[in-house]
């Protein structure tokens, strides 16, 4: 006989809260972002914590992001994997279209 486990559903938040404590903080916002903000999680049915949460982890994820391209961009510079600028210019010379062509 195979056994169900039932787990329950926790929203986002909640499951969020659980893992790790929550800290508190205040910042200034300017009231026309204030109000937009207040929009946005009313659309969602969200709290304004649980969209400025949501923001910041979109953030940050997007901060990692770049940071690990601009590595990448500088272990390819350091191992030669890199295009001179002029010979980059030169060549997109050439993609540019001729007067008149369509």
């Amino acid at each position: 006989m195979t056994s169900i486990k039932i787990v329950p559903v926790i929203s986002g938040i909640l499951l969020y809260s659980i893992r790790m404590p929550l800290k508190t903080i205040t910042f200034r916002l300017p009231e026309e972002k204030l109000h937009a903000l207040d929009s946005v999680a009313e659309v969602q049915q969200r709290d304004r914590s649980f969209v400025i949460n949501e923001a910041v982890t979109q953030y940050l994820s997007l901060h990692d992001y770049h940071r690990a391209l601009i590595e990448e961009g500088l272990r390819q510079d350091d191992a030669g994997e890199v295009i001179e600028h002029q010979v980059l210019i030169n060549k997109a010379a050439g993609w540019a279209r001729k007067p008149g062509a369509r």
